[in-house]
């Protein structure tokens, strides 16, 4: 009985073990028909990516330590079609110390195609050693210390078991390598892009842009003392001007900056490079800052000058401009400065002068806040009067719903056109450096073609064939290209079925969709933004210049300098350059007020002022390079002095000028006259100066009257004394007359009575009486 059971108990486990292999059995016919040595892959529940993640059976859990790689070289063809086969070149790079032997590379693909782009930057991003399903093994061979093998795989589509209505789309593939003792060294994560023939949707479109900025531009003294630190740190002293080696003035250190940058292998050339089409790559869009090129226009150095050359003779097919030295957007958004005033320090033109005249090419204008914007920072680009505005962050389309770049952003002020970047493009656009941690062509192509189709799906599944789907890659600022990589990813992507690089026009004329997209901040400022007190003295100092330059005939020949000066510590570049931006702000500030001292009005001193209508001489002194046309005005203290005219005047550059100012006294007493001197825009063009006046009105009608009286006087008194000269001169006075007659008594003889009767003496005739002689007035009383 003990027996009989003992057999009933064997054959139930029997029948248990059939049915748990039958199971398994049937499980494995679901699968795509597995590699050698490979089992089914599972879903792993550790890690929530799909079961084609999971490691091989006996694949060690351990992390790559780096000492050996492996990276994909190509996948020809691009798209895997059925009946075909694809080749991958692989490159497997031995880091350690002693020579690689007995390896071999494992190369899974799996059979459920990627739909989402989240899943498609988990697989690609992946750091483990996880691994789709195994479908072809390939012997590495020996690979010497710190050297480099490339390996082909060639795997028939035909065994991954997809029929020909099998699901368009990316699959994921991985290539492992796999040592003697099962240890996984490195784990390739790229993807298989299946299309059977007439499957691929509508192409997506896609425009890359970049950035083309520069350095700091250093802000140096000129012979003016710093009006102290506005930016929360002290600049007491000098100004260093020397770019960091005490070697140098900044200047020369920038010059030599810009031509490192603009020479054959230099970040510049490199851009200017992957902008031009090479064959059947097409270029990517340039957003360039006109104060670099300019800079680079003006430069003695050949290649500076070339560079130049190729962004404004149209080398370049795609160019757009930036606002004048790359002004930080968020800064003047959270200063709150007035439209004006952002729209002041985003004028390339009237910045540069007649040193910049913007290409004709060039008819597409792009402000580029750093990092995420907010609202306030898309209303400051909305003042600066762009055509539109590049966010590189922020904005992405809810739900993974696929949206055309081009999307309008309600701020304060009204809408704003935004070109929003994709983030998942942008990422991979901007790996494509000369790094060493830099993904290679191959590699960058599978994930941007894998991608594209994931976008290619979506745009058919969400418009039916309706208007195209435009994206947008855009690459940070200091991105330094493979000239080389950019051109064969550009490539492998605009001859897909699925995909083409667009310029960035189309994007922009392509209508935006109505997708919800994610709120921006209303205000969020960053804390490497100039601070808005010194955002404020650079606006109020660029203010007060832009009015008072209109004392010269060409205003912007006479501030070019100073405004460059006053926007240059605004630029994004800086942010980096925080101690260098403080001394920048002052040194800006201080030389603004230093243009405002060319013209003067001399001091005087205290005038007397004796009649009733006057004029009052002002000095002005012009210092500047330039002929000054100014208006004096004189503002008094007390009503008794009236002002006439405002007289304006232009003052030879480097001379002196007195203006007269016409004035009318209607009372006595002291008069404080203040002095100005207008530029005609209105603004002050001298500091105001004081003298004192002595208004004594009508002194100058009495003063005549007595003047007069007295010289009357004195004429009268003249005549008279004239007279009695006269008087003096021609008849004798009854003293006279007395003496003559005793004299003639005593010398007469004696006469007689008859003699005495008739006056003569006796016996003597009479003689005739001689005439009276006549008074003659003196010569002078004649005359």
């Amino acid at each position: 009985m003990t027996s009989s059971r003992s057999v009933g108990v064997l054959a139930a486990l029997v029948t248990f073990f059939a049915g748990l292999v039958a199971v398994l059995l049937v499980a494995g016919l679901a699968r795509p028909t597995p590699g050698p040595g490979d089992t089914a892959a599972r879903d792993d529940v550790t890690t929530g990516l799909p079961a084609s993640a999971t490691a091989a059976p006996g694949a060690a859990p351990a992390a790559v330590d780096g000492e050996v790689t492996v990276e994909l070289v190509s996948s020809q063809p691009a798209v895997a079609r059925p009946g075909g086969t694809v080749t991958l070149t692989v490159r497997v790079t031995n880091g350690r110390e002693t020579a690689l032997e007995g390896s071999r590379l494992d190369l899974g693909v799996h059979w459920r195609p990627v739909t989402s782009r989240d899943d498609l930057a988990a697989w690609s991003g992946s750091t483990s050693t996880t691994t789709a399903s195994r479908q072809l093994v390939e012997d590495v061979g020996k690979v010497p210390a710190g050297d480099t093998v490339e390996r082909d795989l060639e795997l028939d589509v035909d065994i991954l078991d997809l029929a020909e209505d099998a699901p368009w789309g990316p699959r994921e593939m991985s290539v492992s390598v796999v040592d003697q003792a099962e240890s996984t060294l490195d784990v390739l994560h790229t993807f298989l892009l299946y299309a059977p023939e007439g499957s691929a949707p509508d192409p997506v479109g896609i425009s890359v842009v970049a950035p083309v900025t520069g350095p700091a531009v250093p802000v140096t003294p000129d012979g003016t003392e710093e009006a102290g630190d506005t930016d929360g740190a002290s600049t007491a002293g000098t100004t260093d001007t020397t770019d960091g080696t005490g070697d140098e003035p900044a200047t020369t250190g920038y010059a030599d900056e810009l031509a490192s940058l603009t020479a054959d292998g230099g970040r510049l050339s490199a851009l200017a490079d992957a902008a031009t089409p090479d064959g059947d790559a097409p270029g990517i869009t340039l957003a360039a800052d006109p104060a670099l090129v300019s800079a680079a226009q003006a430069s003695d150095d050949a290649a500076s000058a070339a560079w130049a050359a190729r962004l404004v003779d149209g080398s370049v097919p795609e160019v757009a401009a930036l606002p004048a030295f790359d002004p930080d957007l968020g800064a003047l958004a959270h200063a709150d400065v007035s439209s004006a005033d952002v729209r002041a320090a985003t004028n390339a033109v009237g910045t540069l002068g007649d040193t910049w005249r913007t290409p004709a090419s060039w008819d597409l204008t792009l402000a580029w806040p750093q990092g995420r914007p907010d609202v306030a920072t898309l209303g400051a680009a909305r003042d600066a009067r762009v055509d539109h505005v590049v966010v590189g962050d922020g904005l992405a389309p809810r739900g993974d719903a696929p949206a055309t770049a081009r999307t309008a952003v309600a701020t304060p002020g009204g809408k704003v056109s935004a070109l929003v970047a994709d983030d998942h493009l942008s990422d991979v656009v901007a790996s494509l450096t000369t790094d060493d941690s830099a993904p290679t062509p191959g590699e960058a192509a599978q994930r941007l073609l894998a991608d594209a189709a994931v976008l290619a799906v979506e745009q058919a599944d969400a418009t039916g064939g309706g208007d195209p789907l435009r994206l947008l890659a855009a690459v940070p600022r200091g991105w330094t290209p493979d000239v080389d990589a950019v051109h064969q990813v550009l490539a492998a992507l605009d001859q897909a079925g699925w995909s083409d690089v667009v310029p960035l026009a189309e994007t922009i004329d392509t209508p935006a969709t109505d997708t919800p997209r994610d709120d921006l901040p209303g205000a969020e400022p960053d804390g490497a933004e100039l601070k808005p007190a010194s955002v404020r003295a650079l606006s109020d100092a660029r203010r007060s210049v832009a009015g008072f330059a209109t004392v010269a005939d060409d205003p912007a020949a006479l501030t070019a300098p100073v405004g460059q000066d006053l926007v240059a510590p605004l630029a994004v570049a800086y942010r980096d350059a925080r101690d260098m931006r403080s001394e920048a702000v002052s040194t800006a500030v201080a030389q603004a007020s230093a243009l405002r001292q060319g013209i003067s009005v001399v001091e005087r001193t205290t005038v007397t002022l004796i009649s009733d209508n006057g004029q009052l001489p002002v000095l002005v002194r012009n210092d500047l390079p330039t002929d000054a046309t100014v208006t004096v005005v004189l503002r008094p203290d007390d009503p008794r002095l009236k002002i006439e005219t405002r007289p304006t005047v232009v003052v030879p550059a480097g001379r002196s000028a007195d203006v007269p100012v016409q004035v009318r006294a209607i009372g006595s007493g002291n008069v404080t006259i203040t002095v100005e001197a207008l530029a005609p825009s209105g603004a002050t063009a001298a500091a105001p100066t004081t003298f004192d006046v002595r208004v004594r009105a009508g002194w100058e009608t009495v003063g005549t009257a007595v003047i007069a009286a007295a010289i009357g006087v004195l004429f009268i008194a003249g005549i008279w004394r004239s007279v009695r000269r006269a008087r003096r001169r021609g008849r004798p006075t009854a003293g006279d007359s007395a003496d003559a007659g005793s004299t003639a008594a005593e010398a007469a003889p004696p006469v007689d009575a008859a003699t005495a009767a008739d006056g003569a003496p006796p016996g003597v005739d009479r003689p005739a009486e001689a005439p009276r002689p006549v008074h003659q007035p003196p010569e002078d009383d004649r005359a």
